[in-house]
């Protein structure tokens, strides 16, 4: 596998020519208007190149074909390919769970063939015999951006392949961007990044001198994540996925390969470490107890989100670093105010899932 850690990388290089055709399958397939059936030939490039070996400190890209900067990365994690559906394509489950630093809101706003094919898929991948594909329409609130500070909301076409593979299964999702994203607004990471806080404003613009008025874009994004198992009685599910991102301002591209593949260590990160956690229950935990408190009134929800703030507030008093970084954006009065009912339950929701996860989560008690 390649190197995890975006500094150690040093030289550049591409995907192999091989690959390209079926990485624009897989976007021209995710078309909400592409009535095409799946062609399983287009994932043995793909998967080939998954599982070659590579020269360490490379920063792998695909082509610039959509006018936008590309990345490449890989990792492993060591559970079964039915554990991570388990988890990821459970409709009561709230997904931004597992890309808690990437991903500040998940929601899919259409299904082909509506919420009960998540239910068949997990089905399905117990005893796989041909493809099932998953489709439809999700909507997308990324974190801020650790160093401009810019969050941004956006809708995606989005695809899920499963299929046999050889002796194993692979898993592909696919995403497509439809327009550009509303005006990037600002936000900050609140501590380390694996610390999954982070704080959001309406403001428009970017957290950095000189550049706090420009209206940002994410003008474009494309990805392709695999997930192969190569044997069920392995516990270990090889992922590789590719990007591309295309954001800024007045029409001009800022993005870089480096930036992508900064990002796209930040969510392996994260899904391997949580997806690898003993602490983590079994789905059907999860998704009783989400399932339960999806209708929960906003009142009830705006409460605890008040005593969230607070002790937000809190952390950054008593940190000089938080202090200097924040100064006098946070007002958490203003904040309460801003946040619709699905912002205030997926502030919550994560809160709650720090803590049963164990990792320091802001508050005491939630209303899960």
């Amino acid at each position: 596998m390649a190197a995890t850690r975006a500094d150690a990388l040093s030289t550049n290089a591409d995907v192999p020519d091989d690959m390209l055709p079926a990485l624009h399958y897989f976007l021209d397939l995710v078309k909400i208007e592409n009535g095409s059936a799946f062609d399983a030939r287009h994932i043995s490039p793909v998967i080939g190149f998954l599982l070659s070996s590579k020269p360490a400190g490379a920063l792998y890209r695909a082509d610039d074909s959509f006018d936008a900067p590309s990345a490449y990365h890989e990792f492993t994690v060591n559970t079964n390919l039915q554990h991570i559906i388990g988890y990821t394509m459970d409709a009561d489950i709230p997904s931004f769970f597992f890309w808690p630093s990437s991903l500040r809101l998940a929601q899919w706003t259409r299904v082909d063939g509506g919420d009960r094919q998540f239910a068949r898929l997990s089905a399905a991948s117990a005893d796989l015999k041909e493809p099932f594909i998953l489709k439809g329409t999700e909507h997308i609130t990324i974190t801020p951006d650790q160093h401009t500070g810019a969050y941004y909301s956006y809708d995606v076409d989005k695809m899920v392949i499963l299929c046999p593979y050889k002796k194993g299964k692979v898993m592909i999702s696919i995403y497509r961007q439809q327009k550009p994203s509303a005006v990037g607004r600002k936000g900050w990471v609140l501590g380390t990044d694996e610390e999954w806080n982070y704080l959001y404003t309406r403001d428009k613009g970017l957290n950095l001198g000189g550049l706090g008025w420009v209206n940002t874009y994410m003008y474009d994004s494309f990805n392709i994540t695999v997930y192969y198992e190569a044997d069920p009685s392995i516990s270990s599910v090889a992922c590789g996925t590719v990007s591309w991102v295309k954001a800024g301002w007045a029409g001009i591209n800022m993005v870089q390969p480096k930036h992508i593949h900064r990002g796209l260590v930040r969510v392996a990160t994260a899904f391997k470490t949580i997806l690898e956690s003993p602490r983590l229950p079994e789905p059907a935990r999860l998704a009783e107890t989400f399932a339960k408190c999806r209708n929960l009134p906003t009142p009830t929800l705006r409460e605890y989100a008040k005593d969230y703030l607070a002790g937000l507030e809190q952390r950054i008093a008593s940190s000089h670093t938080l202090r200097k970084k924040v100064g006098g954006a946070f007002d958490s009065q203003a904040l309460l105010s801003q946040m619709n009912r699905d912002e205030l339950y997926a502030v919550l929701a994560l809160d709650y899932f720090k803590k049963i996860l164990g990792r320091n989560p802001v508050m005491d008690s939630h209303p899960f």
